[in-house]
This record gives structure tokens, C-alpha cells and sequence, in this order.
């Protein structure tokens, strides 16, 4: 235009040209020239400037840093967004380019931010989203992956920008349900940023956005098989998360068409499950949906992981209307506030929608959002201290929200009452206060007294207090065992109540207090806590007994620290242990956030991981613990402390070595296994932080009993089923055993898998079973073992069609049916479905089962001898009986005479004819004042009368006669 040649021909051509870039700037949200991708300082510049001018509806800011220092940035966008979120308006997010060299998310994500910035106030959709969705976006959360990235590579290489900069995939780095084996390394920043963002904001909805395929996936991304491909990982959201992924596949332009990559990709209607695609522990997608309130699906955009920047326009126009109308289902379900009845918001109340085992909570404000495919539905909310609210028959429409609003009665009942810290006399007012007003779920009693002679309380709950009931396991809590560590022993006793209050009331306390055989003991060490003194962060007062010791290092030893002078606290313990099958417990302790798991103590004395034969079991139930509790699973570390604990739980040895531990013993010398729980970093706080302390570690403390139902339990018989004690109990591969009880019950935690389980006892054939134990409840299977001596195995498979839900199918090793238990000459199997009742019923145990007939001992079949022996003399003495039955009438006719003396003489008979003897009733002939009567036969002399007794006490008398 400066050409003051240029002829005036020429502009029309000019303003064409003009008129076509706006055109194209319009459509695309943006001018041509930003069709190359964006480095960092790219991006903080695009997010500075959009931020400053469109301050009304954009806010920039970083949530943390990279490895490499560099910040992670996410735009606010929502009409007012320099201001506090309103009240009910549900926030939204996406996440880019978690793998650094997987690119087009990151620049559909900067495309997106200039799209909504530019097109709000011209586009209704666009504006009416934002006006009504509090939407943020991370362009890039491995920001230092992207510099070392390549353009181009369509495949990814290790070091060439995949992971972070410490060769870390950040989508293996969160934590996972299923993984329980250890993790050395700390978890990483751009992970860690995450998580926090993640928990500490009510996000509703969410995606990440990846590259190498074109699919929308959802949970689970991993499963309970750990299988690598080809495993449908079914959340209880999964009709929520199709349609989720469903919605976006469909308003994509080629998604939609099953786009195949590569030879084995297959992604019918452009969906798949996760980790039927291939198993991914540690992912984003999954830890959103069970660490937070945030539903997550995983975007794959496109086949090339960094295709070149002229096939982003191409890309933008496949994705954008996807993007948008994913955004919007964000206002689908139901959503409204939870209050009491003065109108005061109720923070974590659970939303619980029947037949979905998944529940949200409320926001500090008493907001709530619950995501829901069209149809009708069940609402229950429930929150402490309150009574449930329920709301039935909502219809959900597809198009709109329900809103519903719940409001929430006290029930006023007890916790206020329990938070204080309360001494010895104190502590038993409570217990048999409890004891007294609940006597049909609890039992007090006392398994000894402490040197001082104050008294070791326990507080049995269960539904039948005092009885143990087949094959219902028991499970036991010990608090206080340092005596300044007292948090423990508030926590019990206010669990204790908690118990006793919902039973009947809260569905699951109700189920857990049937199905369980619970024993709390609040405090181990009352000596040493009555020294304790309230205040103390990390000092040492109180914490041994009143002999000065600590009780943690005065249990036998594994490794051969036998303890021969062990305290009285200590004795009553271990006799306590062996008096009841104990299957699983914890004990609870201060001074770090942690659960600490067996091994306790390292060969060397060292600190080093020291693993246990059930190693990945002590980890599930460490992780169980901690996953429940709201800030354990971060693994914060404590003022002072040098590093935290990932996912909240340690191996014991590798935080310090511990000689002489209760946890060790529990494992090593009995049937239970056991963890240490560290409930908080100061040991004896202040009776005002209690609440919080308890809110912690309720959810937390009821969630652990629940473990004691995993894995495989039911009885050990011999073929006259009756139960066989101290049998061993093996898994292939674990060098730990456990015997059955008295009863010749048995339980064995394990986590979902196939395993191959050994039975043996002496004297009996071992029995060896395949069996698929599955995730949602104890499968019981009953062992029948047959006399004998031989070594051989006699072999069965349980097989299931899915690992999640057990048949009853017994096979043996050739795959023939199983010998019934009839068999007394095979050793056999029984499958037992348990039953699921709403009273808590269990199995019972089979009937007829005595205590065997004798001790069996290696080698020699004794019990088949002596029922030989047993049989042989019953057929002798029968035969000898019949014998005389049939004689005695022949021998005696004319012979026997039968006289009866009373206290006036003889009377003899009317006749002499024995028939009609008998005919007359001899009760006319007894005198009505006579108390005894004589029978005399004759041919037989005796110097002492006998007597007879008719009903009347004898008066024994004696007579000079002879007969």
C-alpha cells in the first residue's frame, strides 16, 4: 500500500485478500500465523497476553513447577474471573501434553483458549459456557518433556521428550488401586502439582489430552488382573464414562469411524475401556475419579504423537466442535446444595446414588454435582452427625441438570461428648456405659491388669457378642501402646461408640458389625499414659510402661531375640493373641503420618526394605488405610523429618529397624496379620484438635476392618467332616503358612488373583487347589482331606469366568469332576457361595462336626484301626444279645420263680404259670406306704438284700434270709 504506484486495479484485490483472512481468522479463532507450534516462552507470553486482554473472562496462573523449574500454567476462563467462583457453578478442566512429546493436545488447548477468549459475546454456545462453567485449562503439564520433543516423531523414544526430564511417564506416577508393590522413588513434581490441584478444587469433569491414536478411553485404566491387554476394568460410573467418551467420539470428525492407527488398533464407535486397551497403573484418568469428586476420560487425538505444524489447522477442525460439546456435559445429572435445617451449608456430606457404588461429596460450601446418564434414580445423602436424606424416583432427562437440594436433620447423638482426652476412670465410665446400653452388639472384658494394676480393657462389637460364629473372622485394634501416643485411644473409643450409635442406622456399620467379630482395646499402656502429659509434640515421657520399657521392642523376635523377661503388658498380649483366631489388626501410634507395614526389623539392623512373604498384601491393606484418610495418602512429611512416605505407607525396615515388634509377632507367631498405623505428628495434641482427628481416621479406620474379608476362608475336614486342627495352610511361592483353628476354620488374606493353595495336616493326604479369588468378597472354600500317609498331592482347580465374580466350579487336576465328599478315599473340595444377607448372615458350618475320634500321628492310620476294632465289637456284642434274648425264655420257663418282698414278707405270685403271671399288674399287690421292693430269684444266695425302686428313694434294708 506504500507503492504510491500501486494502481487502483489492484485494491480490490487487496481487500479480497483481507476479507479472506478475516474470514478464516473468524473461523479458526484465531489469525493464520499461529499454526506453529508454541515453546514455553511462547506460551507464557500467549497466557500473559490473553490474560490482559480479556481480564473479564481470562486469568492466568501457575499451580507449580517442573523438574526443571519451569511453571505449569493454567487459564481461568469463566465470566468474572478475577473474582470468587459462584456459588452451584460446576468447574471443568483440560490437560495437555502429559507426555511432552504427544503435541496436538497442547496446541488444540492454546487454539481453545483463543477460540472462548475471541468468539465470547459473538458465539451464543461459547458465551453462554462460559457465563455458566468455570472452565481451566493446562496447555502443558511436562513442560520440560516438550522442549526436548521433536517435530515429526510419530513415535515415541525414551529421552526424547515422552517422559519428564527425570525419564519419569508422568501417566504411571499417580497412585493406583491395584498397585501394591513398592516404589522407591519419590513421586515426581509436575505428578505432585497435580494431585494437590486435583484434591484441593470440586472439579466436575475433566480430559487429558494425549497423542499416537484417535480414541476416547475411560477408567479404569488398569485392573486387579494386571493382565496387559484385554481386560475390561468396569468402574461404577462405566455407563457415565461411555457416554462421556461417546459424546466426544461422535463430534469428532473422524473419531467416530473406528480410525485404525496401526494394525492393532480396534476402537468400535471410537471408545474403549482403558485398560482393556492395555493396563496403565498409575494414571491421571483413574486417580481423578477415586481421589476426587472429577470424572476423567483420556483423549487420543491423533495417530502421529508430533505431526508437523501444518497438519495442526486440520487438527483444530476435527477437534473443535468435540471440545466444546464435551465442555458442555458438565451441566448433565443432578446437582444442588446440602444444608441443615438453619440453612448452614454441610461440607463432605456423601451423595449416593442407589445402585452405583460411588459416592461424591459436598463442597465446603455444601455444593454438590453428580454426573448421570438419562433414567431414574435413588439419592441418599448422609453426613455425620446427621440423619440420612433420601429422595427417590428423580427422573433425569438428557438435556438438562436436576436440581436438588438436600436438607439435613441432626441427630444430635453423641460426638461432642467423646472429644475430650479422658483418663483411666474416664475411659472405663465410657466403656461400660456403652457396654450397658448396647448389651446385644458389645461385650466389656478385661484381659489383665498393667503393672500398676490398672485394667487392659477390650470392648468386643459384634451381633452376637461373646460367641464366635463360623467362619466370621476377627479382627482386633490396639491403641495407646506407647503411652504418650494417645491419639489411638481416642479414636477407639469414639469408634466404639460410632459402631454402637449406627448399628441399624448407617447400612454399612450395620453390615460390618454382622460380618465381623470386632475387639477394640483403647489403651496397651495405661501406666505409662497416666505420666503423659497433653501438649507434647515429640518427647519421650509416658511412653514406656511403668517399668520405663518400650513395649514395641518386647515381643519376641523373629530373628531370634526371644525376650525371656518380657513385661506384664506384654504376656497379657500374647496370651491374648492365642486365645482368639485373630486374622487381621492394626496398632495405632503418633509421631509421623504413615502406615508402616512388616517387615519391622532388617537381618543386618540396618534400614533397608525388608519385605514379607505377603508383601503386596501388607501393601493393599497399608494402602486401603491411607487412601481413605484425607491427607495420609499425600505423604507429607513431619516438622523435622527429612522425606515423607509415597502413598502415605513405608515397609518398616526401610523407615528404621525395629527389633522385638508387636507387628512382626502378630505375622510370624499367629494366624494375623498386622500393620502400625502413625495417626498424626504430634503424640499427645491438644482435646480441640480431636474432631479433625477423628474426621480424618473414621472413614480410614472403618475401611480397614473391611480388609478383613479379602482372600479365601472355610473349614478343614476329614471325610467324616469333621474339622481338623493346626492343618497347614500354603500358597505356592509364599513361605507362610497359617493353621486352622480348633473348629478347623481358616482365612487367608490375599489380593484378586490365582493361586495355588496346599492344605496339609499330619496324618492326612495334603490336598492342593487352583483358585481365582476375586475382589468383592471372601470366597469360602471347605478342604476335605482323606486318611493316609503317602506324599502324594492329590490336585483341584477353582476356576472363574472373571476373576471379580467366582463360580462354583471344582475340578481336579485332569479336569474331571471332583470326587464328592462321600469319597473316603480321596481327598476332596467343597465351594461355598456365600451368602449376601441383609442381617449379615454367614456360612455355617457343616454339620456333624465332632472332634475327631483320636489323634492322628505321622505314619501310623490309628483312626482306621480303632474303628475296626470299634465295629468288631459292636457286631459280638449284638450277636451275644440276640443270643440271650432267644435262650433266656427256654433256660428260665419252669425254673425261674419270682417272689416279692414287701415290709410285711412274702406274697407269692397267684400262679405258677409264668404268662399269666405276667398278666397281673404287680401294683396292687405293692402296699401303697412301701417304699422298696425285693426281687428274689430262686437258685441264687446272698447275704444282703437288693432293692428295687419304684419311683420312690429306696430304704435300704437288710435281711438275715438266705434265699
Amino acid at each position: 500500500c506504500e507503492n504510491k504506484k500501486m494502481e487502483f486495479t489492484n485494491y480490490p484485490l487487496v481487500i479480497v485478500l483481507l476479507i479472506t483472512l478475516s474470514v478464516a481468522s473468524d473461523q479458526n479463532g484465531h489469525s493464520g500465523q499461529s499454526f506453529r507450534y508454541t515453546n514455553y516462552d511462547d506460551l507464557v507470553q500467549l497466557m500473559s497476553d490473553y490474560g490482559a486482554n480479556y481480564p473479564e473472562i481470562a486469568k492466568p496462573f501457575p499451580i507449580g513447577k517442573s523438574v526443571k523449574k519451569r511453571q505449569i500454567w493454567v487459564m481461568r476462563i469463566t465470566s468474572g474471573a478475577r473474582d470468587p467462583r459462584p456459588l452451584g457453578r460446576p468447574m471443568f478442566k483440560y490437560v495437555g501434553n502429559m507426555h511432552g512429546d504427544e503435541t496436538v493436545g497442547r496446541e488444540m488447548l492454546v487454539k481453545l483458549i483463543r477460540y472462548l477468549c475471541e468468539q465470547y459475546g459473538r458465539n451464543d454456545t461459547v458465551t453462554k459456557l462460559i457465563d455458566s462453567t468455570d472452565i481451566y485449562i493446562v496447555p502443558t503439564m511436562n513442560p520440560d518433556g516438550f522442549e526436548v520433543a521433536e517435530e515429526g516423531a510419530c513415535d515415541s523414544e525414551r529421552g526424547h521428550g515422552r517422559e519428564n526430564a527425570n525419564l519419569v511417564d508422568l501417566n504411571r506416577d499417580f497412585p493406583d488401586q491395584f498397585d501394591v508393590t513398592p516404589r522407591p522413588r519419590p513421586r515426581q513434581p509436575e505428578t505432585e502439582v497435580l494431585m494437590k490441584w486435583i484434591v484441593d478444587n470440586p472439579f466436575v469433569l475433566s480430559a487429558n489430552l494425549h497423542g499416537g491414536s484417535v480414541v476416547a478411553s475411560y477408567p479404569f485404566d488398569s485392573s486387579a488382573r494386571r493382565t496387559w491387554t484385554g481386560t475390561y476394568s468396569k468402574s461404577p460410573d462405566d455407563a457415565v464414562f461411555r457416554h462421556l467418551a461417546q459424546v466426544y467420539s461422535t463430534n469428532h470428525a473422524t473419531m467416530h469411524t473406528n480410525i485404525h492407527c496401526d494394525g492393532g488398533d480396534d476402537f468400535p464407535g471410537g471408545i474403549t475401556n482403558g485398560a482393556h486397551w492395555y493396563n496403565v497403573p498409575g494414571g491421571m484418568q483413574d486417580f481423578n475419579y477415586l481421589h476426587s469428586n472429577c470424572f476423567e476420560i483420556t483423549l487420543e487425538l491423533s495417530c502421529c504423537k508430533y505431526p508437523p505444524a501444518s497438519q495442526l489447522p486440520v487438527e483444530w477442525e476435527r477437534n473443535k466442535n468435540a471440545l466444546l460439546s464435551y465442555m458442555l456435559e458438565v451441566h448433565k445429572g443432578i446437582r444442588g446444595f446440602v444444608s441443615d435445617e438453619s440453612g448452614k451449608a454441610v461440607p463432605g456430606a456423601r451423595v449416593h446414588v442407589e445402585g452405583i457404588d460411588h459416592s461424591i461429596r459436598s463442597t465446603e460450601h455444601g455444593e454438590y454435582w453428580r454426573l448421570l446418564v438419562p433414567g431414574t434414580y435413588n439419592v441418599t445423602v448422609s453426613a455425620d452427625g446427621y440423619l440420612n436424606e433420601s429422595i427417590y424416583f428423580i427422573p433425569v432427562p438428557d438435556d438438562m441438570p436436576v436440581y436438588l437440594n438436600f436438607t439435613m436433620r441432626t441427630n444430635g447423638s453423641w460426638e461432642p461428648a467423646l472429644y475430650k482426652h479422658h483418663n483411666q476412670e474416664e475411659m472405663e465410665t465410657v466403656l461400660r456405659d456403652l457396654a450397658i446400653r448396647y448389651p446385644s452388639i458389645t461385650r466389656l472384658y478385661s484381659i489383665g491388669k498393667s503393672i500398676k494394676g490398672r485394667t487392659l480393657w477390650v470392648m468386643e462389637v459384634s451381633d452376637n457378642p461373646g460367641q464366635h460364629e463360623a467362619l466370621e473372622p476377627e479382627f482386633k485394634y490396639i491403641g495407646n501402646m506407647h503411652g504418650n501416643e494417645v491419639t489411638g485411644r481416642e479414636t477407639l473409643l469414639i469408634l466404639i461408640q460410632y459402631l454402637c450409635e449406627n448399628y441399624k442406622v448407617d447400612p454399612n456399620v450395620t453390615k460390618l458389625v454382622d460380618s465381623t467379630r470386632i475387639h477394640i482395646m483403647p489403651t496397651m499402656n495405661p501406666d505409662g499414659y497416666a505420666k503423659a502429659q497433653e501438649g507434647d509434640v515429640s518427647g519421650i515421657v509416658g511412653r514406656g510402661n511403668a517399668n520405663n520399657y518400650d513395649l514395641n521392642r518386647d515381643f519376641p523376635d523373629r530373628l531370634g531375640n526371644r525376650k525371656l523377661n518380657m513385661q506384664k503388658e506384654t504376656k497379657l498380649v500374647i496370651k491374648w493373641l492365642k486365645e482368639y483366631p485373630f486374622v487381621l489388626s492394626a496398632n495405632l501410634h503418633n509421631g509421623a503420618l504413615v502406615v508402616n507395614y512388616p517387615y519391622d526389623n532388617s537381618p543386618s539392623g540396618r534400614t533397608v526394605y525388608t519385605a514379607s512373604p505377603d508383601d503386596d498384601v501388607f501393601v493393599a491393606l497399608s494402602l486401603a488405610y491411607s487412601q481413605s484418610h484425607s491427607t495420609m495418602w499425600k505423604g507429607e512429611r513431619c516438622p523435622g523429618d527429612s522425606d515423607g512416605f509415597r502413598d502415605g505407607i513405608t515397609n518398616g525396615a526401610a523407615w528404621y529397624s525395629v527389633t522385638g515388634g508387636m507387628q512382626d509377632y502378630n505375622y510370624v507367631e499367629t494366624n494375623c496379620f498386622e500393620v502400625t498405623i502413625e495417626q498424626g505428628c504430634t503424640k499427645f495434641p491438644l482435646a480441640r484438635e480431636l474432631p479433625r482427628i477423628w474426621n480424618e481416621n473414621r472413614n480410614p479406620l472403618l475401611e480397614f476392618i473391611n480388609q478383613v474379608h479379602i482372600g479365601i476362608k472355610g473349614f478343614v475336614l476329614d471325610h467324616l467332616q469333621s474339622p481338623i486342627k493346626n492343618a497347614f495352610i500354603n500358597i505356592d511361592g509364599r513361605h507362610h503358612s497359617i493353621r486352622s483353628t480348633e473348629t478347623g476354620e481358616y482365612w487367608r488374606l490375599l489380593l484378586p488373583g490365582t493361586y495355588s493353595v496346599t492344605v496339609s495336616a499330619s496324618g492326612y493326604h495334603p490336598v492342593t487347589m487352583e483358585i481365582a479369588v476375586g475382589k468383592e468378597m471372601p470366597l469360602a472354600v471347605n478342604f476335605t482331606l482323606s486318611n493316609g500317609t503317602s506324599s502324594a498331592v492329590h490336585t483341584s482347580q477353582v476356576k472363574t469366568q472373571d476373576i471379580d465374580d467366582t463360580t462354583d466350579t471344582t475340578e481336579n487336576a485332569g479336569g474331571n469332576p471332583s470326587p464328592t465328599l462321600a469319597d473316603s478315599t480321596t481327598s476332596t473340595t467343597e465351594i461355598i457361595e456365600e451368602p449376601h444377607t441383609s442381617n449379615g448372615d454367614v456360612t455355617k458350618r457343616p454339620d456333624n462336626t465332632s472332634v475327631p475320634l483320636s489323634e492322628l500321628h505321622e505314619g501310623v492310620n490309628k483312626q482306621h484301626l480303632l474303628m475296626t476294632i470299634a465295629i468288631v465289637l459292636v457286631v459280638m456284642t449284638i450277636l451275644v444279645c440276640v443270643g440271650v434274648v432267644v435262650m433266656l425264655p427256654f433256660l428260665c420257663y419252669n425254673s425261674c420263680r419270682r417272689r416279692i418282698v414287701q415290709h410285711r414278707g412274702f406274697s407269692r405270685l397267684p400262679s405258677d404259670d409264668i404268662e399269666q403271671d405276667l398278666e397281673f399288674s404287680e401294683l396292687p399287690i405293692i402296699p401303697s406306704n412301701a417304699k422298696s421292693s425285693i426281687l428274689k430269684l430262686p437258685g441264687f444266695r446272698s447275704k444282703k438284700t437288693k432293692n428295687v425302686t419304684f419311683g420312690a428313694n429306696p430304704v435300704l434294708e437288710s435281711s438275715e434270709d438266705d434265699i
